[in-house]
């Protein structure tokens, strides 16, 4: 924090000082800046100066502690008490000059910023961490039972981030793939060798060739070569499989992880789907769920190992997507808040992974 000279200072809140870090998962403590009385009896009031203001920035940063900042006036104790000792009639009386006076008081009188400082909120503890509830998949705040989730899966720590970083970088190099444009180079372009006008005498620029790359119909300059440019790199399927797990448990490190019983829904209505991911979904604009399912190939209305009135029914609904197990993958676990994932599912991801060492 910063103070500035003049009646308009402006505080700046850096998020480097550690007195106002904010860290994940917190509850609310109250704590107070004060201007006006002394700091040697509370210790958790820090004086500020009367010109100091707040930044209208720092208030509305997301990091910020003061986000949820709120003014206060002070009142005199001696005010306070002459209000008290009036009557009702003297009251009655004297709302006007009251609203007058409080108009011309506010200006004088310093203020308090009460904000709300961060507490951590601990993990779950290993092994207790992996017993979790199991929902329904008609409404997402109704619990049907309890599972302990594999170890091999859920149960890494520490979490290894620069094994996800790998992979993820794997991940969206291969997406990128081989670059298949490709534009003509000068000695491929088309065109004699000639020189096009003599050197000195004309007027104009010297120019040698009729295909410079600045004039046109001339030859592309530092242009994509087609196949030659290679963007995919190479990862060890053992690393591969490893970041994935990390993920998992990372997820379930952070209370994301949801059981569902399955996802044979009856209906294909979106409306209906979206009801009941609303417990996974608190915040419409920001917050997104990844549904990881395997259903059986032998039910009816199941397409690529996942229910058809699933697929239709999320087809409309922002920042929610369905995959099977055996397209789960790091970047897709990293890109989403929540993971809604099948008993089913869990034990086809056990399968597919058994067998990796850490």
């Amino acid at each position: 924090m910063t103070f500035c000279n003049g009646s308009k200072g402006i505080a700046v809140v850096r998020r480097s000082l550690s007195l106002y870090q904010i860290q994940r998962y917190q509850k609310p403590v109250p704590f107070i800046l004060t201007s006006s009385e002394s700091t040697a009896a509370r210790p958790d009031k820090i004086k500020i100066p009367p010109n100091l203001k707040i930044d209208p920035k720092a208030l509305n940063s997301d990091h910020s502690p003061f986000k949820k900042a709120t003014k206060i006036l002070q009142r005199d104790e001696s005010d306070n008490e002459e209000d008290v000792g009036e009557s009702e009639e003297d009251v009655d009386e004297s709302d006007e000059e009251s609203e007058v006076e409080d108009m011309e008081s506010e200006e004088d009188e310093p203020e308090d910023i009460v904000f709300v400082p961060p507490q951590p909120v601990y993990v779950v503890p290993l092994p207790e961490r992996l017993s979790v509830n199991i929902v329904d998949k008609s409404d997402f705040s109704t619990v049907v039972g309890s599972c302990t989730l594999p170890t091999v899966l859920f149960g890494q720590d520490p979490i290894r981030v620069d094994i996800m970083k790998r992979v993820v970088v794997y991940q969206r190099n291969k997406k990128r793939g081989k670059r298949k444009s490709k534009t003509k180079t000068i000695s491929e372009k088309s065109g004699s060798g000639r020189k096009v006008r003599k050197q000195k005498g004309t007027g104009m620029a010297r120019a040698g060739h009729s295909r410079p790359t600045h004039w046109r119909g001339g030859a592309k300059a530092h242009g994509p070569k087609g196949s030659i440019q290679d963007y995919t790199t190479k990862l060890n399927k053992h690393v591969r499989k490893l970041g994935l797990v990390h993920a998992l448990s990372q997820k379930l490190k952070e209370g994301n992880v949801i059981v569902v019983n399955d996802f044979m829904i009856e209906s294909h209505k979106t409306k209906a789907l979206f009801q009941s991911l609303q417990p996974a979904l608190p915040n419409e604009d920001k917050s997104s769920l990844l549904i990881v399912d395997w259903a059986n190939e032998d039910e009816d209305g199941v397409m690529g190992r996942l229910p058809v009135r699933l697929i239709v029914a999320s087809g409309n609904i922002p920042r929610v997507k369905v995959m099977s197990q055996s397209f789960l993958n790091v970047y897709d676990l990293l890109k989403h808040d929540k993971l809604a994932i099948t008993q089913s599912a869990i034990e086809a991801l056990e399968g597919r992974l058994d067998g990796v060492t850490y």
